[in-house]
């Protein structure tokens, strides 16, 4: 079980503010696995991040680690991210390369018995850490 040190007392006026931050869409990010333990990342709060052995455990701990910053920031007058808009993604993406690159991922993709398009995803998802 993880040690919290005691924090100040918080003015209820910050404590509610503290409250409406947490009710908006902020984007987290997970990373890690079952032997080291995972961690989370608020993307929109710098240094905001928060860790537990499992990856519920992890998430469950967001909020506090949430608050803490934003409880910090407020106190301090410092300015509070939105957070970043909802995006959709088409899964299109034009990339321009040196033509003998062009060549080589052809002749690989060839070698794989598959399409370039097929071989660039397969890349890309390996070089993105997709584990699907």
């Amino acid at each position: 079980m993880r040690e919290s040190k005691p924090r100040r007392p918080i003015p209820p006026e910050i404590a509610a503010k503290v409250e409406e931050y947490l009710q908006q869409p902020y984007h987290k990010v997970v990373s890690g696995n079952t032997a080291e333990g995972f961690l989370v990342e608020v993307m929109e709060l710098p240094g905001c991040m928060t860790d537990g052995l499992t990856e519920a455990e992890a998430l469950a701990n967001v909020p506090e680690a949430m608050a803490a910053w934003l409880e910090t920031a407020l106190l301090d007058d410092a300015p509070i991210p939105t957070p970043f808009p909802e995006r959709t993604y088409s899964g299109k993406v034009v990339v321009r390369m040196a033509g003998s690159l062009h060549e080589r991922l052809v002749q690989q993709a060839d070698r794989e018995g598959v399409s370039l398009n097929q071989w660039l995803v397969t890349l890309l998802a390996q070089g993105a850490g997709a584990t699907r």
